[in-house]
């Protein structure tokens, strides 16, 4: 990994550079710098950013051919990942980076990259169904269309149900990504000057253009500019440019659906996902 490759990495990938103590204090430091870099005008510390995804690093480790975010990533995994994680549990905490939640997620909203997906494989299975001889077969493949289709017609629903809701803003937050970003964002990001650095106040302080600006921006954000409208907005560009950084793993994954990757759906990892799902 080379420091010019840090600005093409999604968050999560830099967040495991930084946690990753083999690595050179240099790339560290200059993965914390891009990161710093991606959060700026997010209402949020850095160390709490951080924190979405440190837990979740320590039980599925370092190595990125774990995670969805590998460039070696395939179908396979990201099916199992889906019913290991996604389907599982809730939106803040069901064992995915916050990165892979836009590949792989139940409420999809600005990230509709797996709704693409399951509507491919769910075409996919119903071709598989004409061909299976086995009667245990047939049903596990029927039930996982099922749910697949469960999963599409519940993420559409939920939008719509928010669009006609008295607060039509909350769509914003209903992609898994941004209701974790929602999680962690400890105040507005337009609270008046709290995301700039000590640098930049003092070139503002420091001369009478500068005081003038501070005055207009104090004006306007008294008087027009909704904070949580804002905060939504700047979550969703964080979302928007890091889904953006995973256009390679998009491509690939997308590539082997529409050719009729066979899923084994089999996999230990599946059936004990469905267990659990079960119980």
């Amino acid at each position: 990994m080379e420091i010019k490759d840090l600005k093409h990495l999604c968050i999560s990938n830099l967040i495991l550079i930084i946690l990753n103590n083999n690595n050179t204090d240099i790339l560290r430091k200059c993965a914390e710098i891009e990161l710093r870099k991606r959060i700026r005008n997010f209402g949020c510390e850095y160390d709490d950013f951080l924190h979405i995804d440190d837990k979740i690093i320590k039980e599925r480790g370092l190595n990125i051919n774990n995670y969805l975010i590998s460039p070696n990533v395939d179908m396979q995994q990201l099916m199992e990942a889906y019913f290991l994680y996604a389907e599982d549990t809730n939106y803040y905490a069901n064992g995915l980076l916050f990165s892979e939640k836009l590949l792989c997620n139940k409420l999809d909203f600005g990230t509709p990259f797996f709704r693409k997906v399951c509507a491919i494989e769910i075409k996919n299975i119903g071709k598989r169904l004409s061909s299976v001889e086995l009667e245990y077969q047939k049903q596990l493949l029927l039930s996982i269309k099922n749910m697949l289709e469960k999963r599409q017609h519940n993420a559409k629903q939920t939008i719509i149900e928010v669009k006609e809701s008295n607060f039509p803003f909350d769509v914003f937050c209903t992609s898994d990504a941004m209701q974790e970003l929602e999680a962690i964002s400890l105040c507005s990001c337009l609270e008046f000057l709290c995301n700039i650095s000590d640098e930049e106040r003092y070139k503002l302080i420091s001369s009478k253009l500068g005081m003038m600006k501070m005055a207009i921006l104090e004006i306007l954000n008294d008087s027009i500019f909704d904070p949580d409208l804002m905060q939504n907005l700047y979550g969703l560009k964080v979302a928007t440019i890091d889904s953006f950084k995973l256009n390679r793993q998009k491509r690939k994954l997308l590539e082997q659906v529409r050719n009729g990757y066979k899923v084994d759906y089999e996999s230990p990892k599946i059936q004990y996902a469905l267990r659990k799902l079960k119980k």
